[in-house]
């Protein structure tokens, strides 16, 4: 695969050259490190922004309304684990920060809820655990939102509907056949 990007870049190279767009090139290269640095600190910030209020929620007590709320969800979901309050307390806020559209600060939680179902063997859960992340449900796709707002979008929300539906198919079905094939 590597090589496959080199040659491609060697190619449009020299297409670029040999069709005299040297000046666009150029000005693309040059503008390039600035764009990306004002995309990252736009997502640096927004991330710290809701990594705070996330912080406030559970500095606050609020988080336990919400892992109570979650409970009937993460027993659908993973079954007899949640039962162990550590396992249940990374489950509950990987998945609360999932739907509030926060994957990189899901992470962590999901991180160390695979290390304590690795301890614990439970093989399934760290399946369901992957596929619940991997698919992308949001119900506040804050992430998307901030990418559409630093590049100007006209209508913010227009990709909402169809990112709520096909999220909450693809996590549905990765459930079922997680439980279909793997019997535990």
């Amino acid at each position: 695969m590597n090589k496959f990007f080199q040659y491609t870049l060697i190619i449009l190279l020299i297409i670029g050259f040999t069709m005299n767009h040297q000046q666009q090139m150029l000005a693309a290269l040059l503008k390039t490190p600035f764009e990306v640095f004002e995309l990252t600190k736009t997502l640096v910030l927004s991330l710290c922004l809701w990594n705070g209020l996330l912080k406030v929620i559970q500095a606050s007590r609020m988080m336990d309304h919400f892992t109570f709320l979650l409970r009937p969800i993460l027993k659908f979901i993973y079954g007899k684990c949640i039962e162990e309050e550590s396992l249940y307390q990374n489950l509950s806020s990987n998945l609360l920060a999932n739907l509030l559209g926060l994957g990189t600060l899901a992470t962590l939680s999901g991180l160390k809820a695979i290390q304590l179902l690795k301890e614990k063997g439970y093989r399934q859960a760290i399946m369901l655990l992957v596929v619940m992340n991997t698919a992308g449900f949001s119900i506040l796709p804050t992430t998307m939102m901030t990418l559409r707002q630093s590049y100007h979008s006209k209508h913010l929300l227009a990709f909402y509907p169809y990112s709520l539906f096909i999220g909450f198919i693809i996590s549905v079905v990765g459930i079922l056949i997680i439980k279909a094939i793997d019997h535990e």
